[in-house]
């Protein structure tokens, strides 16, 4: 693993609200993933298999695809996820589209202290029945 770089991009993040990266890492079952670009795809454990997945990647368009299609796929083969999900603020329509591309499906829009969002899902089963 790479720590520095995942405590850099946490620390880069444009909707980080004052998360430390080291911090993040030490928390028990949180998974970060490191591309060689320097992109990070976060999985922080909220408990029973299920993780909420935060996108800081360098890459665009068909690599970011790329990227967290397989990031999905090594949660789900190497650490056991049963279903991952994210709240997308509903402005960035560029990071939806990297979701819906990887194979999450959208569970409609929520409202949160933060603005609001939409929520995407994936599980193990829907990830795998999709054929990504």
């Amino acid at each position: 693993m790479h720590t520095q770089s995942v405590i850099e991009a946490i620390a880069r993040a444009p909707y980080n609200m004052g998360v430390s990266g080291a911090a993040w890492l030490a928390s028990e079952g949180n998974v970060p993933i490191v591309f060689d670009d320097g992109g990070v795809v976060l999985f922080e454990c909220e408990g029973w298999n299920r993780y909420q997945v935060h996108l800081l990647l360098a890459a665009r368009g068909r690599e970011a695809i790329a990227q967290v299609r397989d990031a999905f796929r090594q949660m789900f083969e190497q650490h056991g996820a049963q279903l991952v999900f994210g709240l997308i603020p509903t402005q960035r329509r560029d990071v939806k589209m990297v979701a819906r591309w990887a194979g999450a499906k959208s569970a409609g829009n929520r409202d949160t202290p933060h603005g609001r969002c939409e929520l995407f899902v994936l599980s193990n089963l829907m990830f795998f029945k999709g054929a990504n």
